[in-house]
């Protein structure tokens, strides 16, 4: 993989913007020794890379980290800090609990998510799906004693849909949808049989401030996993949530459609859904301790 990566970065006729976004991809590398490549390649002149933290092969919990529309490896260094930080403080979590386990994070740009107009229909979302289940399965094949945990958030949420309607999620026990541009109605319905079936524990929200989400569902994935049987909701508009150190603490709301915190001109953040701070992203490490430690 690094060896792929290496005579890309070589390359002297690669555009611009592809050489930048392998060069973003070595940074992300060079900058936390414990971070692994596990895939990098280019289709056209666009780069994809698959980056784990931590030792996927020996992890107790493995959790996939999916983005949305529109986005590449020009945003792999906000993603690498989530999953980092999702990785972190899963594993403080799972010690306060009394209850130390190994995890794995896995920043999976492995997908082409489309555009603002692609987004309305379910093409990007199934070869997606189509790709992550050949890495789960191998995965699974590496390391079957894993729990594997995929959280997904706006158009990677239909990614998620396509993988049970095309029953080809066996290996996912655990599944987030946060601000989800939808499903289809044949993998809602399959959803609801793999949860009512016990193969997987399905979660979902969105903040009440999100009117980017509800507008993916306007195409062909209408259905809002927050309405299915089964799923577990969880709230991320500001409240009670379960701290990483064990106590109940106040996660601030979420605003807007953003993954990533913004910063404003007036130095005012702005909490994405994967702020620390918040309260949907605190529920999430809480119920990923759930799943490594369950």
């Amino acid at each position: 993989m690094l060896r792929d990566l290496q005579a890309a970065l070589a390359r002297t006729d690669l555009p611009a913007a592809t050489l930048a976004k392998a060069r973003a991809v070595k940074s992300v590398l060079d900058r936390d020794s414990q971070a692994r490549l596990e895939s990098f390649w280019i289709a056209g002149d666009r780069p994809y890379a698959v980056i784990a933290f931590g030792d996927p092969d020996r992890a107790d919990l493995v959790v996939y980290l999916m983005h949305g529309i529109e986005t590449d490896l020009e945003a792999l260094p906000g993603w690498a800090d989530a999953a980092q930080r999702v990785c972190a403080d899963v594993i403080r979590s799972c010690v306060v609990r009394g209850t130390p386990r190994s995890v794995a994070t896995i920043a999976w740009f492995g997908w082409d998510s489309g555009t603002q107009t692609s987004v309305l229909a379910t093409k990007h979302a199934t070869i997606g799906a189509a790709r992550l289940a050949v890495d789960i399965d191998r995965l699974a094949d590496r390391n079957p004693g894993a729990h594997i945990a995929v959280v997904t958030y706006s158009y990677s949420t239909t990614l998620l849909g396509e993988m049970f309607a095309l029953n080809i999620a066996e290996e996912v026990h655990t599944a987030f949808a946060i601000a989800s541009a939808g499903v289809t109605h044949a993998a809602g319905a399959a959803i609801e049989s793999a949860i009512a079936d016990g193969e997987v524990v399905f979660y979902a929200t969105e903040g009440a401030g999100d009117g980017t989400a509800p507008l993916g569902r306007l195409g062909h994935h209408p259905v809002d996993p927050r309405d299915l049987r089964g799923v577990i909701v969880y709230d991320c508009d500001g409240g009670e949530a379960p701290g990483v150190d064990g106590d109940l603490v106040l996660g601030v709301a979420v605003e807007g459609h953003a993954s990533q915190t913004a910063v404003d001109e007036r130095g005012i953040r702005h909490p994405g859904y994967f702020d620390e701070r918040t309260q949907g992203y605190l529920t999430l490490v809480a119920r990923l301790t759930d799943a490594a430690t369950g």
